[in-house]
């Protein structure tokens, strides 16, 4: 089912900064940028590692373009810090159906496109111990 920590989403009010900072501390570069106007956020992919199964992890950072955005709105709640963990998947379609049989709700009726045209989905929060948990297929690693 689930092979690999795909990234970690980091909610931050500058992005630019945030990025500064891990690479000044860490050493980890941008492996890709975009914006991604349906979830009204800038985000910056921090590759941290390759994996065994050709995908990578990554640190996603998250800086929202509008008010009315899911980030935005978590940021004005909690400030800046852990917003999502992923897991890559091989099958994000035949893993979310499994874990909806599982009684967890899934937050969308079909996968949508993430970042670096991944397909994606989320797991509600209150079905995963407090955490919103997505899962990913890798767009030019994974079937």
């Amino acid at each position: 089912m689930l092979t690999r920590i795909d990234h970690i989403g980091i909610a931050c009010f500058d992005l630019d900064k945030t990025v500064e900072f891990y690479r000044s501390t860490y050493g980890f570069e941008v492996f890709h940028s975009e914006v991604n106007e349906e979830q009204g956020v800038r985000e910056a992919m921090l590759k941290i590692n390759d994996t065994g199964d050709g995908g990578a992890s990554y640190l996603q950072l998250l800086e929202p373009t509008r008010e009315d955005s899911t980030v935005a709105k978590w940021l004005a709640k909690n400030g800046e810090g852990v917003h999502h963990i992923a897991f890559g998947t091989a099958d994000v379609d035949g893993d979310a159906a499994e874990i909806r049989g599982k009684g967890v709700r899934v937050l969308y009726d079909e996968p949508r496109i993430g970042s670096m045209g991944s397909r994606i989905t989320f797991l509600h929060p209150k079905d995963c111990g407090g955490v919103l948990t997505e899962l990913v297929t890798s767009a030019g690693t994974e079937h």
